[in-house]
C-alpha cells in the first residue's frame, strides 16, 4: 500500500495479522539517516518528518490502531502494535 502522494520518494506499507500489525516507512532512497527522521506517534496517527540535507518533509500515515511503538533501522523505520 502505498499511502502518499506521487511526489514522495517515500514507501509506506502495512501487514496485519490478528490483532498485530506493522507499518513500515522506507525513507532508504533519501540522503537521511536516523539521525534525520523523527517519529511522533498520535493516537492512531504517525507524524513523519524528515530534516535531511536538500530534503525536508513531513508527512501522516494512519495507523490500525492506537498504542504502538517504532523503531529505525537501514532507513526503514518500523511501527508495530504493541504487544
Amino acid at each position: 500500500m502505498d499511502a502518499l502522494t506521487e511526489r514522495s520518494p517515500l514507501h509506506v506499507s502495512r501487514t496485519e495479522q490478528g490483532d498485530d500489525w506493522t507499518v513500515v516507512v522506507d525513507y532508504s532512497s533519501l540522503p537521511a539517516t536516523a539521525d534525520h527522521v523523527t517519529v511522533e506517534l498520535v493516537g492512531s496517527e504517525a507524524v513523519v518528518a524528515v530534516d535531511a540535507p536538500g530534503r525536508q518533509t513531513e508527512f501522516d500515515v494512519d495507523l490500525p490502531s492506537a498504542g504502538a511503538v517504532e523503531s529505525r533501522r537501514n532507513g526503514v523505520v518500523t511501527i508495530a502494535s504493541e504487544d
